[in-house]
């Protein structure tokens, strides 16, 4: 194995000046209040609470021991109270962030808009913005920048100290794209920090393993771990040595370990030095020992014990003391073997005394030779591992399903641990839905199937997938779906996909196709007319293909066609309104309540209509009268003018026998007069009833627009007919005849017309 460690690791000077300050004050004084956790690590942080610390989320009522404001700083509204509260303040706040409370007190007391490079929930950035009366944009990206910047505005950028550095490079580059000139911008990225990341990137693309130690709620660990991550898969973050991942590392692999400024010194060390261990000791100590082992052979053998033993040996031994915290083994060496209740087991344990008794027969390996106390350190961690890996692999080739909890994602993928084993699900194999969204499943439980315990290279790699489980599960479920289903049967589906030719329902897990045709009784050009995606409808299996797992649906045959409904609510001389959807030459088609209706042009008005157009608009809304439904043809003819009272029947109300009424002569043929009667009503005289003589032509004795007097003999109302009596000036009596109207023309022709009246014109 070959170790590479960043150059830049541990404590920045800010976090270094706080625990050191905490470390002098806790020394003297036995008790000290942290506004926070004075660092993002549980060992520090439990370290100088055994000294006396006590973390506080709010200020002390009372002021009997100093308050430390730890290196993140505060908003400038803490100060104030603590002012208020006379409580003596040891400020450990870094001298980089102080800098930035400067920076947007001072411009935003200039008027300018402060935006902060950073996460929000991050107690550096909420002091930051405390700094500049909380009113402050927070932003995380280029995208994020572009959605808040207005043209008309001033703003001053700062920058979270221990924010990625490759996307505050990306930000600036964004501002300078889009020439953002109302922006001044202040670079406020630590060093350290900026050197930190540097390191890291350097020597991840060097390596096969990376260990990122820190605190898992630092925020500069975390960008370690995402920058690393980006060129070594095999990125690990890792609070103390009993994290290193050791499936992951042979004598083979290039180990990489870099440090956020929450790590102090002496967990690097530990987690360097368990490598080292790990690696069988350098070469000097491997000589050493083995010159010493012929000299140490007869002393060992006078304990009975073993001749030699070294770091990473398994050895045996039986239990002669166990405490709650540790267990002491005789392992027939010169000193005796001590595990640690944290290398006992992978599995946490709360007291050894519970789980072992004196006498127990244990195997573990060596970490140390010799400890402070001179026993030999052992751990059964590796050994209970290769157990669990071996318990893996068998898992593994007899296709077991187990289940994991979900314990982190990224942008790759989930991870769960099976067995104690931390295992990863690629991002294809979460779901057999490939748009998912892996931070979603943290926290739940996913059954799953192992893919993979061993890499190309021979180590071990836990690979699982819930995708396979899920579809084992579906498709079980989907063949109980097809055997019960049933053509004819109403199902309640759900709309998952929509295409131009139709759209994919989902009935009880299985897809069927609801074509474009069965969606809507009427024409439809897209099926999103109707249906959206999601949508809960009831639709008709119209077929089914078991063994090509096939199913047609119909949506329309589920509601009534609008042909039914309208027959359901209307019926003949119902009056309806309806639009104008198509006008032709014999009349104009009116949509009522979806059914196209037909209104003829003769029955527009009772007058003669020559055009469709010159009563009627395409989009028009009209109101007419349903003169017939015939439901074998699905037709239904409409009437305009009869919702008006017919002419003749208007003017016959105003007339009685005898009466004498005016007419104008319209038109004189060779067998008779036209007469217009009030106007809209046309009457015809035949010739015989003109005059008391023999005529050729009516034109001998009336002309056109001339008014004669009629008298009403009677009227004919069911068959519109007047009865009239013609009266000649000229002759001074009525006519003998009765002049009957008829509402049709008579039979003669035009030419007959124009040769009598030509005849008497020549005359």
């Amino acid at each position: 194995m070959k170790i590479i460690v960043s150059e830049y690791n541990g404590f920045c000077g800010g976090v270094k000046a706080a625990v050191l300050r905490a470390d002098q004050i806790l020394s003297e004084e036995k008790k000290l209040y942290s506004y926070g956790e004075i660092i993002h690590n549980k060992d520090v942080v439990e370290k100088l609470k055994n000294m006396g610390m006590v973390v506080v989320d709010d200020l002390p009522e009372n002021n009997d021991a100093k308050l430390l404001i730890r290196s993140h700083g505060v908003g400038k509204h803490i100060y104030d109270k603590l002012e208020e509260k006379s409580i003596e303040v040891v400020d450990a706040t870094c001298v980089k962030v102080k800098k930035i409370h400067k920076i947007v007190e001072e411009f935003k007391n200039n008027e300018y808009n402060i935006i902060v490079v950073g996460d929000e929930n991050h107690p550096e950035v909420k002091g930051i913005v405390g700094w500049c009366n909380n009113e402050a944009e927070i932003v995380k990206s280029p995208e994020e920048l572009k959605k808040i910047i207005d043209a008309s505005k001033k703003y001053c950028l700062v920058c979270q100290t221990t924010f990625n550095l490759n996307i505050f490079k990306e930000i600036l580059k964004t501002i300078e794209i889009n020439n953002y000139s109302n922006i001044v911008v202040h670079n406020t990225i630590c060093d350290a920090t900026r050197k930190r990341q540097e390191a890291c990137v350097e020597i991840s693309s060097k390596c096969d393993v990376m260990l990122i130690v820190g605190g898992k709620n630092s925020s500069n660990t975390k960008k370690l771990y995402e920058l690393s991550k980006e060129l070594c898969p095999n990125t690990f973050l890792i609070e103390n040595y009993r994290e290193i991942p050791y499936n992951y590392i042979d004598k083979n692999t290039i180990v990489g370990v870099s440090a956020g400024a929450s790590a102090p010194d002496w967990i690097i060390e530990e987690v360097i030095s368990m490598l080292e261990n790990l690696n069988n000791m350098n070469e000097k100590n491997e000589q050493n020992e083995q010159a010493e082992s012929n000299s140490m052979h007869e002393l060992l053998e006078n304990y009975g014990g073993v001749s030699y033993i070294r770091t990473g040996e398994k050895v045996k031994g039986t239990v002669i003391y166990v405490s709650p915290d540790a267990v002491s083994v005789n392992i027939n060496y010169k000193s005796d073997g001590i595990i640690t209740r944290d290398e006992y087991s992978m599995t946490e344990i709360s007291d050894l005394t519970q789980v072992v008794k004196e006498g127990d027969e244990i195997e573990a390996l060596v970490i140390k030779i010799s400890d402070q106390d001179g026993n030999v350190v052992l751990t059964r961690r590796p050994l209970e591992e290769q157990k669990i890996w071996d318990e893996l692999e068998q898992i593994r080739v007899e296709g077991t399903i187990v289940e994991t909890s979900i314990i982190e994602a990224s942008q790759y993928g989930i991870y769960g641990k099976v067995k104690n084993i931390k295992g990863f699900i690629p991002r294809n194999q979460i779901s057999l839905n490939r748009n998912v969204d892996p931070s979603e499943y943290v926290g739940k439980n996913l059954k799953v199937k192992i893919l993979e315990t061993k890499n190309k290279k021979g180590r071990r790699q836990l690979v699982l997938t819930s995708r396979a489980v899920e579809k084992i599960e579906k498709e079980a479920k989907d063949k109980i779906v097809w055997e019960s289903i049933q053509e004819g049967e109403i199902y309640e589906g759900t709309v998952k996909n929509i295409q131009d030719y139709g759209a994919f329902v989902e009935i009880n897990g299985i897809d069927g196709l609801l074509h474009i045709n069965e969606i809507a009784w009427t024409r439809i050009k897209h099926p999103s007319e109707v249906l959206k995606t999601g949508d809960k409808i009831n639709v008709k299996v119209k077929s089914v293909d078991k063994e090509n797992k096939r199913l047609s649906l119909s949506y329309k045959a589920t509601i009534k066609s609008p042909w039914a409904m309208f027959l359901d609510k209307h019926q003949k001389g119902d009056t309806v309104t309806g639009v104008v959807t198509r006008i032709v030459d014999f009349g104009a088609f009116v949509k009522v309540d979806e059914i196209e209706c037909l209104l003829h042009i003769k029955d527009l008005d009772w007058a003669r209509t020559e055009k469709v157009t010159d009563v009627l608009q395409e989009g028009q809304e009209v109101t007419a009268k349903i003169l017939s439904i015939t439901r074998k043809d699905r037709k239904v003819s409409l009437g305009l003018k009869q919702l008006v009272e017919h002419p003749f029947d208007v003017y016959a109300k105003t007339l009685n026998k005898d009466d004498i009424i005016k007419v104008e002569v319209t038109r004189i043929l060779l067998d008779g007069v036209h007469v217009n009667a009030n106007g809209n009503i046309d009457c015809f005289i035949p010739i015989a009833k003109v005059s008391h003589e023999k005529l050729r032509t009516p034109a001998q004795v009336v002309k056109v627009g001339e008014v004669i007097d009629a008298k009403v003999q009677s009227i004919d109302m069911k068959g519109k007919n007047l009865n009239l009596t013609f009266i000649l000036d000229d002759k001074g009596e009525e006519t003998p005849h009765d002049i009957s109207y008829q509402p049709e023309e008579a039979n003669f022709t035009i030419g007959e017309s124009i040769g009598a009246a030509l005849e008497d014109l020549l005359k």
